[in-house]
């Protein structure tokens, strides 16, 4: 490295893999192998390639300025705009100077870009230590996401379960009460927005207590689970179809105001139910009464007067001969 060469090029690049000697002209003597790494070709000389990171475009002179007024250091790479390099240079000579470069906390940046690895660094650097933080701060941070991502779905089925009734499959009462209580609120909090109607339908099994009686609790639950099938078939995505307990059903159906549209539905729900009719029961047959209440407006009335209304509708289509709706607006 001197005239007397006290120390030659191959220790220098392993004790300072980083280094850059270059003469006054900006004629390049020796790179060090991780610099090379990043910034390929630096020995053809440092113009295209490195720039002041302070504004210069002259890298030899912006070099020779920090080396002679004891600054440090610090160069852009040209051919990544986010990778600066910082450091120190001390004049070996008359003629030539040694720069000792890093990355300083935009080491990531720089193993990203070059593929570096720990073998590309000196021991003693403190690049090292922030290299392998940043690999461990890295690795907690993707623990902890996984981590929170399985909480965030261990939570959504956790709600999901506890407002699903576990035989059919359906809403249960807590998600109706839900449901119901964002019905009522969509139908118009805000004065300037829209109300969004629906219509509430309180459903119960005609016939129920024989199938327990006469075929046993396996027959009524696989008769329920059946039923339930039934109403997800005829509601929307965007309705509700729950079980609030034993054979009785809500249903919230979302902009359905028609009462011809709703009397067509009642009509296909009793059909496909009275089609469940387990065999075994007589002369029996399993059908559906149904009470309806069109809600066209912001209701004044909660959701427990509400559903006591549909309630009242449906004993109405029970004494009317079962088997039937009332729709009441």
């Amino acid at each position: 490295m001197t005239k007397d060469n006290a120390v030659s090029v191959a220790t220098l690049a392993q004790l300072m893999p980083m280094h850059l000697w270059l003469a006054d002209s900006g004629r390049v003597l020796s790179v060090g192998p991780t610099l090379d790494k990043v910034v390929p070709d630096l020995d053809q000389g440092l113009e295209g390639r490195l720039s002041g990171a302070r504004g210069g475009v002259d890298p030899v002179a912006e070099i020779t300025s920090a080396v002679d007024h004891n600054r440090r250091l610090f160069l852009r790479v040209s051919c990544g705009a986010d990778l600066v390099l910082r450091g120190h240079g001390v004049r070996v000579d008359a003629g030539t100077m040694l720069c000792n470069l890093g990355f300083g906390i935009g080491i990531h940046r720089a193993i990203r870009k070059a593929g570096l690895t720990d073998g590309d660094f000196a021991p003693s650097e403190l690049a090292m230590e922030l290299l392998f933080l940043h690999e461990a701060n890295r690795g907690v941070l993707t623990e902890l996401s996984r981590f929170n991502d399985q909480l965030a779905q261990s939570r959504r089925v956790a709600l999901l379960q506890a407002q699903t009734d576990p035989l059919t499959g359906l809403s249960n009462r807590r998600g109706l009460e839900m449901a119901l209580a964002m019905a009522l609120r969509s139908a118009g909090d805000a004065p300037d927005v829209k109300p969004v109607p629906f219509a509430l339908v309180h459903l119960d099994l005609d016939h129920f207590k024989q199938v327990n009686d006469i075929l046993g609790h396996k027959a009524g639950d696989d008769l329920l689970q059946a039923v339930g099938a039934v109403l997800r078939s005829q509601v929307r995505k965007a309705d509700t179809a729950a079980r609030i307990g034993g054979d009785e059903f809500v249903l919230i159906l979302s902009g359905m105001t028609s009462a011809a549209a709703l009397n067509e539905l009642a009509g296909r729900i009793i059909a496909a139910i009275r089609a469940l009719t387990p065999p075994g029961l007589g002369q029996l047959r399993v059908s559906a009464s149904l009470g309806v209440i069109i809600c066209t407006d912001k209701p004044a009335d909660s959701p427990e007067i509400l559903l006591a209304q549909a309630d009242e509708a449906l004993y109405e289509s029970k004494r009317k001969g079962r088997g039937c709706a009332t729709i009441r607006q």
